[in-house]
């Protein structure tokens, strides 16, 4: 069994077309922008993070290079090295550079000995370090002999003001932890390089901070600056490569320096103290992240590398802050990727939003357009398919502006009228045959048992010889037009027309396995039909139209004959010429509706017969039984109730039979007596035909007699 193809509308088509161009065409310009979009949104993160982290590794240059510098220079001025005299030439000019940097907080130069001497400024003394300052005091000296290492040991305090006059002296007990223990000095011991040291709490700023020192050639003492934490964090907070970036600073070996967030960098201890801060042990992921790829070699200064980071990837940039000290200090920058990719996502989703609506607009139009084709190709399909089924009936005109549709419904309404014609010509039936089938027209024919039915109007040959032309064409159209549409409406397949006669068919070409009960059905319908013509026609001043039938049944050729350009679909044989004389004889017996035995038989019980004769045509091996169809047996409704017989052939039929029996049988007094009893001779012809019969036997039958009519015409 073939499977059913798989079909769509003409709508769902083009709109299902559009939608699935549109949506490619937007799949691919949304690749296409978020492809490229993508491309600058790195690139501009590489070059506000490179910007970024380079702005901030030469910031810090610029803040501590001068620190390293003066780490470098300080060692040299006697003040620090051989003591503190606030009235000494050099005191003066070590105050004029610590005023020229800023960033230097407390100088100090620690001796082997224990002696400490530092230049703090006063505004960076932490409340609980350093005695009362006295007014206008700007700097302070602090000096701690070796004997002040000891419990109640003094510690000397110079205050000087800006210009760096004397402004109060005292001495007080010294406070404190050794200093020789703290990071500034341990990590300067051992050469002359400028040393970083890790966070720590500032001792005489109370904050914290980191020192940068230098072993003092030849003195075996230590030279440390100190610069506080939040100078460090304010400078990288002012830095920013996107809104969501983080600056850190940190040294090589893993040791964070400085953070935005100065809580990151220092964490507080219990008692308020500082601790300082590996990248690797640090409570944020990210510098841990850092870290690991930087220690793994992945991420190296001077370039920009994704990390995947918990929530989201990272962009990192690392910058070295060369020529400073050791060891290696670095600055590196981090911000989320949507920082950058932000405004291409946006785009991308007010982009996408916007298509949607543009697909939902086209979708729309699409739609509607396709409806306006579509529609009138759907009423023309439905057209078509009716003149596929021989359905010619006037349907609603298809206008479109679309000049092919309009062509097109021009041409099936053309075709129509071509058909409707040449359906006139030809049966229906075959037609819908030939195209069920799915066969092209060919000569020849099959044999199948059929009915068939010739009409003939009584008198019409000399009716037609006393009217005009026109007037009888009208009078035949109307009523062909009637007798036609009742035999098509009993299943019959109008052969031709003949002059007045009319020529019918049942079982060919569609099958009718009652073909003969059709036929009588059709001919008690035609019979009643042309009865009410004549009333109708007498109305109208018309002649009276008295139709006499012919049916029998048999088998026969049926197909098409003529030759291959014109061709007539008919039934040929002895039983088609059968049902024609059987029309004819009905003049003989004065009747309306003759059949045969064979299509008595065949059509059953349900109706009324009476037996008319036996007859033997002219050119038949075969006698024929005649019967005349009276009505139905048995009727359903009113309107059959119009097909029951006449009451009075319907009274006498008991006595015609007994009749018909005892002529047959050559008892002719018998026979006339039921004749007799039969009815009136003078209402009903073909009583009169058999009294007129039985008359000329009353003296017997003649020698060779048979109740076998010959007939010697057609």
């Amino acid at each position: 069994m073939s499977r059913k193809p798989f079909r769509i509308t003409f709508t769902v088509t083009l709109v299902t077309a559009f939608a699935l161009l549109f949506t490619l065409a937007v799949a691919a310009v949304v690749w296409g922008y978020r492809e490229t979009g993508g491309r600058a949104a790195l690139d501009t993160a590489e070059r506000a993070l490179s910007q970024a982290a380079e702005t901030a590794a030469a910031s810090t240059h610029a803040l501590i290079r001068p620190v390293a510098a003066l780490a470098a220079v300080l060692p040299e001025f006697a003040p620090l090295t051989e003591g503190l005299d606030p009235m000494a030439r050099d005191t003066a000019a070590l105050l004029a550079l610590l005023e020229a940097e800023p960033a230097v907080q407390v100088a100090s130069v620690g001796l082997v000995d224990g002696t400490l001497r530092q230049v703090v400024r006063v505004a960076a003394l932490g409340p609980e370090v350093a005695p009362p300052v006295p007014a206008g005091g700007a700097f302070a000296l602090r000096e701690i002999p070796p004997q002040g290492l000891a419990a109640g040991g003094p510690e000397h305090w110079s205050f000087l003001d800006a210009r760096g006059q004397l402004l109060q002296r005292l001495t007080r007990p010294a406070s404190g932890a050794d200093f020789r223990q703290t990071p500034w000095y341990l990590q300067a011991r051992g050469d002359e390089e400028v040393r970083v040291s890790t966070l720590y709490d500032l001792a005489l700023v109370g904050r914290p901070g980191l020192s940068l020192s230098r072993q003092v050639p030849g003195a075996g003492a230590v030279l440390g600056l100190d610069v506080t934490l939040d100078q460090l964090a304010g400078l990288l907070a002012r830095l920013r490569g996107s809104p969501g970036s983080v600056l850190f600073l940190f040294t090589e070996d893993g040791i964070l320096l400085a953070h935005q967030d100065p809580a990151i960098a220092a964490p507080a201890l219990a008692g308020g103290r500082t601790r300082w801060t590996t990248l690797a042990d640090a409570a944020d992921p990210l510098l841990r992240l850092v870290w690991r790829d930087y220690a793994q070699g992945r991420l190296r200064p001077g370039q920009t590398a994704r990390l995947e980071g918990e929530e989201a990837p990272i962009l990192v940039r690392l910058a070295a802050v060369t020529e400073l000290a050791e060891p290696r200090l670095l600055v590196a920058v981090a911000a989320p990727l949507a920082d950058f990719t932000a405004p291409v996502d946006q785009a991308l989703r007010d982009g996408t939003l916007l298509a949607a609506a543009a697909l939902l607009a086209g979708l729309l139009a699409i739609g509607t357009l396709a409806w306006r084709i579509a529609h009138p190709l759907g009423v023309l399909t439905r057209e078509a398919e009716a003149i596929h089924r021989l359905e010619f009936t006037e349907a609603a005109p298809v206008r479109s502006h679309i000049t092919e549709i309009a062509r097109l419904s021009g041409a099936m309404a053309g075709m129509k009228s071509a058909l409707r014609v040449f359906g006139a010509y030809v049966p229906r039936s075959l037609v819908q045959r030939l195209m069920a089938e799915e066969s092209a027209a060919r000569i020849g024919g099959e044999q199948r048992r059929i009915s068939v039915m010739f009409s003939d109007v009584e008198g019409f040959t000399s009716l037609a010889e006393g009217l005009p032309p026109a007037e009888l064409m009208r009078i035949a159209s109307a009523y062909f037009e009637e007798l036609t549409g009742e035999l098509l409406a009993c299943h019959a397949t109008i052969d031709k027309y003949i002059g007045d006669a009319v020529m019918a068919l049942w079982n060919a070409p569609q099958d009718d396995a009652a073909h003969a009960r059709h036929a009588c059905r059709a001919a008690l319908q035609a019979r009643l039909l042309t009865n009410a013509l004549c009333e109708r026609f007498a109305a109208r001043g018309w002649p009276r139209l008295r139709t006499r039938f012919g049916l029998h049944s048999g088998e026969a050729v049926v197909g098409n004959v003529g030759s291959s350009d014109r061709m007539s679909y008919t039934a040929i044989g002895s039983m088609v010429n059968l049902a024609s004389r059987l029309e004819g004889m009905n003049k003989l017996y004065g009747t309306q509706i003759l059949i045969s035995e064979a299509t008595r038989k065949a059509a059953g019980e349900g109706f009324i017969t009476r037996p008319v004769d036996c007859v033997l045509a002219k050119g038949a091996a075969q006698p024929l039984e005649l019967h005349e169809l009276l009505g139905l047996a048995t009727v359903d409704s009113l309107a059959e109730a119009k097909l029951r017989p006449d009451p009075a052939a319907l009274a006498g039929l008991p006595a015609w039979r007994r009749m018909m029996g005892a002529y047959r049988a050559g008892r002719f007094q018998a026979a006339e007596a039921a004749l007799a009893e039969a009815g009136d001779p003078a209402a009903d012809p073909l009583l009169a035909v058999y009294a007129a019969r039985l008359a000329g036997l009353r003296d017997g039958a003649p020698a060779g007699w048979s109740p076998v009519l010959r007939l010697t015409t057609k």
